[in-house]
């Protein structure tokens, strides 16, 4: 999101979309019908994607990105995805998805001001930031 140039924002997109489509051949090789990557329980796995996934509508809102709705490849991706969000343990670690757009959106105009921020933008690693010299 904090990149700037619209060609490293959809060479990262696609990325994105190429890694869902890995989580979502490894559902189908692993899940059930219940839709979690360990069939009928929850796995770490699905716990470490879920907060990242419930904010993927940013790209859209943001970029114009969406994840692909028809694409077959994102079939299991998108089972996992509504099963897991009806979970009511989830659901209630949710955010507010207005007050995350506010937030959020400082990373998408470039307004950030944060260590990370800075980093993503220049493109380094955030340890690679002086503090005595970087401005945030």
């Amino acid at each position: 999101l904090v990149k700037t140039d619209e060609e490293g924002q959809k060479e990262s997109f696609d990325q994105l979309v190429s890694g869902l489509k890995a989580f979502s051949r490894e559902l189908e090789k692993n899940g059930d019908a219940r839709g979690f990557l360990g069939g009928g329980r929850l796995t770490n796995t699905d716990f470490s994607l879920a907060p990242w996934a419930y904010r993927y509508y940013i790209f859209e809102k943001y970029r114009g990105y969406g994840i692909p709705k028809d694409d077959d490849e994102l079939a299991a991706y998108h089972v996992w995805h509504s099963h897991i969000f009806g979970v009511d343990s989830v659901k209630r670690t949710l955010p507010d998805k207005e007050r995350y757009q506010v937030h959020i959106g400082k990373y998408a105009d470039s307004s950030a001001r944060s260590k990370v921020a800075n980093a993503v933008r220049r493109g380094v690693s955030a340890h690679e930031i002086d503090d005595e010299k970087d401005t945030y």
